[in-house]
């Protein structure tokens, strides 16, 4: 069983903080990546294409057209512009792109001809009768499936199916579509001659992306183990198909699904909630000073004596609230935690609940602050001892006062040294804290220190949820959306800075499961943060094909 602190919220400007311990942590949405942000990238690109060099060169513009025209003596011969069939001359072609252009007619009994046109048209006139022709020969190209992209020595002809001709010698065909692998191959043409080449394509592999809760959980497809789901787990080369995917945990009942539908490059994510072998624990609960009562989920438990207080509860995330009495046990602040009970059974006599002691200083300080005294209540604040328990709230204090006077910079660094401390390294508030805010001293400082700041921000956000079941549980729904949000826009951020491929994954996948967390909750966010989203997931995604990430 994990826990962790939280200290009752007595001033409600408190609820504005990560409180130590597990109150729900009201962060703003409005963090953008729009500073530095690249603008959403068109849906495709498509490559610059190499023209094979030719002797004779018409410029368009030198002779004010827009359009090409292409005649011959005798009229009939077929033309090819860049590898497409165009129709037989005379013929007149208005959809040319700015560039180079290599023109080919073809006639029977006369032979291939090629010139080269700049621009997006000109005037091509060839006598057939007196130039000498080109070797040229004929190659048939047919997909399985069709409409999949040729190339032929690396230059871009068109769709399949496709009659291209060629100059007499050795070509390399490549065909590519999304979704398969590319195929190619290599064709001897002789001048005059017609070849065939059929080429079918296979199907890419696709991926999946298993979520498991509670995390660690071993993970199996189609019956072989592929690893821990301590994170979410990316499962490569999946083949296309319906696939098993079976979860296990010790303590939990496996979760299985027969039937995972993968498709051909795409990522399928899985989330198994793995339910407990018993649904219950037994609670041996004690307390430091003994004597205190317990509640749990508002419900009296009784008191804590010297044996301690035994009692079951379902397991799961549960709250406890520890208070004793002030006039047997002066100087002690009431104790909220949140516990996540996942063990058949528990015992505190080793470790007690520790309840607050009072700190002076941190006394002073609160005083201070309501008084809207906000640099003295600094001074005050920075004397608690690291070794008192109040210490994780006076730096939460700070928190608070440093945004109250416009310092927002230094939050970051305050939240990085508490979450120094082993109590509270794994909280997932505090690290989904230390990733908003780092977003939002980002960008205030030079990107050298932002790109620093934004990292130890991500791996904050990776321990926050990997212990969602840590997460208030009113607002653990929200609080992970948040954790996901936040990656994805600090990974896209510092792809920005740094130029690094891994945060362009990172980011990518930090949306996938922010969406696939989303149709299990979609009532959590309005439709506005929703498109936010999705747009930044498209750059993200546009990113990792782009770079291959």
């Amino acid at each position: 069983m994990r826990n962790f602190r939280s200290s009752r919220p007595r001033r409600p400007v408190l609820r504005l903080l990560v409180a130590a311990t597990g109150f729900a942590l009201w962060l703003p949405w409005g963090v953008s990546a729009q500073d530095g942000a690249p603008p959403l990238p068109a849906e495709r690109l498509e490559a610059q294409e190499e023209v094979l060099s030719s002797p004779t060169t018409y410029r368009a513009e030198d002779q004010g057209l827009a359009v090409l025209s292409v005649q011959s003596r005798p009229e009939g011969a077929q033309v090819f512009v860049d590898g497409e069939a165009r129709g037989t001359t005379p013929v007149t072609i208005r959809d040319l792109d700015e560039g180079s252009h290599e023109v080919i007619l073809y006639l029977v009994d006369h032979g291939a001809f090629r010139q080269t046109v700049e621009g997006r048209g000109g005037r091509i006139f060839v006598d057939l009768e007196s130039e000498k022709s080109l070797g040229v020969g004929f190659v048939s190209v047919r997909t399985d499936p069709p409409d999949a992209r040729i190339e032929v020595d690396g230059q871009r002809v068109g769709l399949s199916p496709l009659e291209v001709p060629l100059e007499a010698g050795s070509h390399a065909v490549r065909v590519s579509k999304p979704g398969f692998k590319d195929a190619e191959t290599r064709v001897e043409v002789g001048p005059e001659e017609s070849h065939a080449v059929q080429l079918r394509l296979e199907p890419r592999e696709g991926a999946l992306l298993v979520i498991s809760s509670p995390v660690g959980a071993e993970v199996l497809v189609d019956g072989g183990g592929v690893g821990g789901a301590w994170e979410p787990l990316r499962v490569d080369d999946v083949a296309p198909g319906t696939h098993s995917v079976r979860v296990q945990k010790e303590g939990f009942r496996p979760w299985v699904k027969d039937d995972v539908q993968v498709r051909s490059a795409e990522t399928t994510t899985v989330l198994a909630a793995l339910q407990p072998e018993r649904d219950y624990t037994w609670v041996r609960l004690y307390t430091a000073p003994p004597g205190a009562r317990v509640w749990l989920d508002g419900r009296d438990l009784g008191v804590a004596g010297d044996e301690g207080l035994g009692f079951k509860a379902s397991k799961g995330a549960h709250k406890l609230y520890l208070e004793v009495d002030p006039a047997v046990h002066p100087g002690f602040e009431p104790l909220e935690i949140t516990v996540s009970l996942t063990e058949d059974e528990v015992d505190y006599s080793a470790e007690p609940l520790r309840l607050p002691a009072v700190d002076e200083n941190y006394i002073h300080a609160v005083q201070l602050v309501e008084r809207k005294q906000l640099e003295a209540a600094l001074g005050f604040l920075d004397r608690v001892d690291p070794e008192h328990p109040s210490y994780g709230e006076a730096r939460l204090l700070v928190v608070e006062v440093l945004q109250g006077l416009g310092r927002s910079g230094e939050i970051p660094l305050e939240l990085e040294a508490l979450l120094a401390k082993p109590q509270y390294h794994n909280n997932p508030t505090l690290n989904t804290a230390l990733g908003y805010w780092a977003l939002v001293a980002a960008r205030s400082v030079p990107d050298g220190e932002a790109a620093g700041m934004l990292g130890r921000a991500v791996e904050a956000l990776d321990r926050a949820v990997q212990s969602v079941d840590l997460f208030p549980p009113a607002h653990r729904d929200q609080l992970i959306l948040q954790a996901h949000y936040y990656t994805g826009m600090a990974s896209e951020i510092l792809f920005n800075l740094t130029g690094e491929k891994r945060y362009v994954k990172k980011g990518a996948q930090a949306w996938e499961v922010f969406f696939a967390r989303l149709e299990l909750t979609p009532s959590v966010l309005d439709k506005g943060w929703v498109e936010k989203a999705r747009n930044h997931r498209r750059s993200m995604e546009f990113l990792a094909k782009k770079l291959g990430g």
